[in-house]
């Protein structure tokens, strides 16, 4: 006889179920049993066809081998478990290795585990210094101390299972495949006291982030320094927290509920409140991840907030912000607000009034006045049948508001009157030279949809006596990095002599017209358009005076100035003309000048009419459009020159 073999159904105690094994003990090698089984369980692992070795010599261990282990929501294969016995140290030593990975991920990494164990193994501590879990984008050092707290049944209560653990990681790494959730140089410890009672695992926990960074897309958190307590229960498959509490250097503390499937990975449920929040923590921290690239992506906050949030999967359901005594700053000066408050509830299935004003703000250098605003939401659209925007001593009357978020896109659309604004305040808003007169307008109806600003309808503004309209406007990203505006703009009886006096430019008497047509700024840059502007016909009084003529032409012209002061001309503190215009074709960054009517190499600016008569021309065609603002500035370009006849 060479060997003996035994077989069972199954051998079980608290700790381990082994069915159908097979024992063979080969009487040649007397301190070595092999066992074969069907199925070992450890626990909620399952181990087929498991390969156990015992060794029951003066140095006794025990190895486990198989090629897979059934250990949800991971598959683990090529499992060994080896337990040896140091006698120096009189104490076991279990150690575990694997190939892991979570069933959804495709690379497989590798975990080691090496725990001493303690005499008692169900109710000592059991300490393991040296885990690791490492793959191609994660290595995870860690420590963990164990205390198993079984329960026997007795006359408090049935028997039951229970753990406490500590977990502690240090500069630990990690990123999923697509580099949207990872960690670097994590330092902190998790405390863990879980017990098993009738409806499954109660738990309770902390955690501790003491140092690293984490990117969780699209949020982001750095410098440790915060702490995570939670408790609540685990009934296969959920995770149910009861009450979590987070606390965030510069933001609060949060709270939290909810029901996570560890099959899904997704929340069944989840709230979120937070109570008298630093609004500028709250916004860097978890609005302005979510919003990079919208005109709200780079402010300057202040203030304090109330947020609750409830979600369903990836469905929100529930929101409220409301917000107190805030300062809101575009960080570029776009737009800015003071003394900010809202009250923005919103529910998925029921719509909710919404509640904001500010005390004062600003758009570019127009100052805004105060206003409140109410309004309905409705799972994602919101209406308001009029917002009054003070601005300046006029304002913005906004009628018929209606916006909607579509197919990851927002849309709205409303009408609106411009209250006059005199051009007085308008211009010293903007620092511009002091004018007169007043801008108001209707706007029947302004479109936003994909992306695209479009204005229906003319607006016009009353300037200098006459009006200036603007048509057809659109504006392709209004409020992205680089927006394109297309607009067409008539000029019609303005009076000259009221530009010349505001701009202290001389004096011109008639009417000034003009068009310009398919203008095109590219972020706020002119880049294309035709335009041309010239003295109305008509029974005007026609006079331009020397210093006018002067402003036309000279500039570099001092040629111009000597011309008329070495003739007789200076004498004549005006002249009469028939024509004054100007024109310019911008393509890209050149423009082509033109004038009334053109001579031999040039164009004519100013035609003169009457004796003694002043002609200016222009001789330089194609200028740069940076030389046409300073020759605007200017008026005319340093190669006019003037003509007495």
């Amino acid at each position: 006889m060479t060997e003996i073999s035994l077989s069972a159904d199954q051998i079980a105690n608290d700790v381990f179920l082994l069915k159908k094994p097979h024992a063979v003990v080969n009487l040649h090698r007397k301190q070595q049993v092999q066992v074969y089984a069907e199925q070992l369980n450890l626990g909620d692992a399952r181990i087929d066809q498991p390969n156990i070795m015992l060794d029951i010599s003066a140095r006794p261990s025990l190895l486990i081998r198989s090629d897979r282990m059934q250990l949800p929501p991971y598959q683990v294969r090529h499992p060994k478990m080896m337990l040896r016995y140091q006698a120096q140290a009189q104490h076991a030593m279990l150690s575990f290795d694997a190939e892991v990975k979570a069933a959804q991920d495709e690379t497989w990494g590798t975990f080691h585990l090496n725990c001493q164990m303690p005499d008692q193994a169900m109710a000592q501590p059991w300490r393991c210094d040296d885990g690791l879990y490492h793959d191609l984008r994660s290595n995870i050092p860690f420590q963990l101390r164990l205390t198993p707290t079984w329960k026997d049944q007795d006359h408090s209560g049935p028997a039951g299972k229970g753990l406490d653990l500590v977990f502690a990681v240090q500069n630990a790494t990690f990123s999923d495949a697509s580099g949207l959730h990872a960690g670097d140089k994590l330092t902190g410890e998790v405390k863990l006291s879980a017990h098993q009672q009738a409806d499954g695992w109660h738990w309770q926990g902390v955690l501790e982030w003491q140092q690293g960074e984490l990117i969780w897309q699209p949020f982001y958190f750095a410098e440790g320094n915060k702490r995570f307590e939670v408790r609540g229960r685990y009934q296969p498959p959920y995770v149910d927290i009861d009450q979590a509490t987070l606390a965030l250097q510069g933001v609060g503390t949060l709270h939290s509920q909810g029901r996570l499937n560890l099959t899904t990975q997704a929340f069944d449920f989840l709230k979120v409140d937070a109570k008298d929040v630093n609004f500028n923590g709250v916004y860097q921290a978890f609005i302005q991840p979510l919003i990079p690239n919208s005109a709200f992506g780079h402010l300057n906050v202040s203030g304090s907030a109330d947020w609750s949030f409830e979600a369903k999967g990836l469905q929100p359901l529930k929101f409220h912000l409301t917000i107190a005594d805030a300062s809101v700053e575009d960080q570029s000066g776009k737009f800015g607000f003071q003394h900010f408050n809202a009250d923005i509830p919103w529910d998925y299935d029921h719509p909710k009034q919404i509640a904001m004003g500010y005390a004062s703000g600003h758009v570019l250098k127009i100052p805004l006045g105060e206003t409140r605003w109410q309004a309905e939401v409705n799972r994602f659209s919101i209406t308001a049948p009029r917002l009054q925007l003070p601005i300046l001593d006029g304002g913005l009357d906004f009628q018929d508001i209606s916006a909607a978020w579509i197919n990851q896109s927002m849309v709205w659309h409303v009408k609106m009157d411009l209250q006059p604004i005199s051009m007085s305040s308008f211009s010293q808003a903007l620092d511009w030279p002091l004018m007169r007169g007043q801008i108001s307008g209707t706007i029947p109806l302004v479109t936003y949809a994909n992306h695209s600003l479009n204005m229906l309808g003319e607006m016009q503004f009353k300037l200098f006596n006459g009006l200036v309209g603007m048509s057809d406007l659109t504006i392709d990203e209004p409020l992205g990095a680089v927006p394109r505006l297309h607009a067409n703009f008539s000029i019609r009886d303005i009076d000259l002599g009221e530009i010349t006096r505001t701009f202290n430019f001389g004096s011109i008497t008639g009417k000034l017209e003009g068009d310009i047509q398919h203008l095109r700024l590219q972020n706020w840059k002119p880049v294309s358009m035709n335009a041309f502007v010239r003295t109305a016909d008509g029974p005007f009084d026609k006079k331009i005076s020397q210093r006018a003529v002067e402003n036309i032409t000279a500039l570099g012209g001092e040629g111009t100035a000597a011309a008329l002061q070495r003739t007789f001309l200076r004498f004549f503190k005006a002249f009469g003309y028939e024509k004054i215009g100007l024109s310019c074709e911008l393509r890209g960054d050149v423009c082509k000048m033109g004038g009334v009517d053109t001579v031999p190499g040039g164009f004519v600016i100013v035609k003169g009419k009457g004796a003694p008569s002043v002609n200016v021309n222009g001789y330089t065609e194609y200028v740069s459009w940076k030389d046409v603002l300073g020759r605007m500035q200017r008026v005319t370009d340093s190669n006019s020159k003037i003509i007495i006849q």
